[in-house]
């Protein structure tokens, strides 16, 4: 069987690459991933299979070979709000959009995996795909997924995540998990607000707004064990419109 999918992917290595590249010139961000998801559906069919895209318009399952408990190998398709810079002539065609995180990668991966597995022998159990909207927000596409039953029947699940570290061709392992969950921390400061030639005539908030963003994860590792690989990173911060006037409400997450 390996050897027939490896077979499967040179034969085809100049197609996955084409369908990589073109989900890269077209990000689209978490749940909104129609193109992509109509694009993975449109392939899978073709080849004979029976794809279900998921309640929500974007993501789909796919299931292939026997009945019973499933083996699912799962991959998610969203970009990130990024502008991209890098000058490939596959580059993003979206402004502001861009697929930083490898989704691009990890949907033909999928994609492919998919097709070598529909036309390979006989499978000794069945295999289902999942392509998962909404990875990069929360909360994700997930937890969409499974209570739409993606995982009712699956009996274990895979996945693979990019890692630009490692050489073309090699894969890491380890035991334990690899990368970590993720909560969102929303803090709104509030001043009276003042003109910014008189500062200590009010509250400067935007100064305040600098200490929290680099004090409060200082004051983490100070405060938690670092063997449990806790970090804390701001994505935004917004406050104030003008350069003159100190704002009377900041937002940071």
């Amino acid at each position: 069987m390996t050897e027939w999918i490896d077979r499967w992917v040179v034969d085809h290595a100049a197609e996955l690459s084409t369908w990589r590249r073109h989900i890269h010139a077209h990000p689209e961000l978490a749940r909104h991933e129609y193109a992509t998801t109509e694009f993975v559906a449109t392939r899978l069919i073709a080849a004979g299979l029976a794809p279900e895209i998921l309640p929500g318009g974007t993501g789909l399952t796919c299931d292939i070979g026997p009945d019973g408990p499933r083996v699912a190998l799962r991959a998610d398709m969203d970009a990130l709000p990024l502008q991209e810079a890098t000058g490939a002539p596959y580059a993003s065609t979206v402004t502001g959009v861009s697929h930083a995180c490898g989704h691009d990668a990890h949907t033909t991966i999928l994609l492919g995996a998919g097709l070598a597995l529909a036309q390979a022998p006989a499978l000794p159990v069945g295999v289902r795909l999942i392509f998962q909207p909404a990875e990069e927000v929360m909360p994700g596409g997930a937890l969409e997924a499974v209570a739409a039953g993606a995982l009712e029947g699956v009996s274990r699940i895979f996945a693979l995540h990019c890692d630009p570290r490692l050489e073309a061709g090699r894969v890491g392992v380890r035991l334990g998990a690899i990368t970590s969950a993720a909560d969102t921390v929303e803090l709104i400061l509030d001043s009276p607000g003042g003109h910014t030639s008189r500062p200590h005539l009010t509250t400067d908030l935007v100064y305040a707004l600098g200490t929290v963003i680099t004090g409060l994860p200082g004051m983490l590792s100070r405060r938690i064990d670092p063997r449990t690989s806790t970090v804390m990173v701001w994505g935004a911060v917004t406050a104030g419109q003008a350069p003159n006037a100190i704002p009377q409400s900041g937002r940071l997450i």
